[in-house]
């Protein structure tokens, strides 16, 4: 009983603090997407289907007239595929057949850099 009480306080005072043990939805999408549900600038999408069968949609914003390259990498770090995208708001179809069941992250690569990354869960 005396171990109840314990978690019960510190969740209490986590909560109070600001934590949250879950998200709430709408703070996650105020915060990566603009009013009209597109990703923000320098951001990509979730995977659209998560989890994936054979392929998927990403959405990106980049700066007009700069180049990136959306990238998926294996639980290990291993970059296993790589698309290159133009500067705006735009699309990719991730072709994911070939990838094994697992854990996948999809990341967002600007001027060398790791800017934003999804989980990709395929089937």
């Amino acid at each position: 009983m005396k171990k109840i009480f314990y978690i019960s306080v510190f969740a209490l005072l986590f909560a109070k603090a600001g934590f949250s043990f879950c998200p709430n939805p709408v703070d996650v999408n105020s915060y990566f997407y603009s009013q009209d549900g597109y990703p923000e600038l320098l951001k990509i999408s979730a995977p659209i289907p998560n989890p994936v069968i054979d392929y998927a949609e990403v959405w990106y914003n980049i700066p007009e007239g700069k180049i990136a390259e959306i990238c998926v990498y294996n639980f290990a770090g291993v970059k296993l595929k790589s698309i290159p995208v133009s500067g705006g708001l735009g699309r990719v179809d991730l072709e994911a057949y070939d990838l094994q069941s697992g854990v996948y992250f999809v990341c967002l690569i600007y001027e060398g850099k790791n800017v934003d990354s999804k989980k990709l869960v395929k089937k």
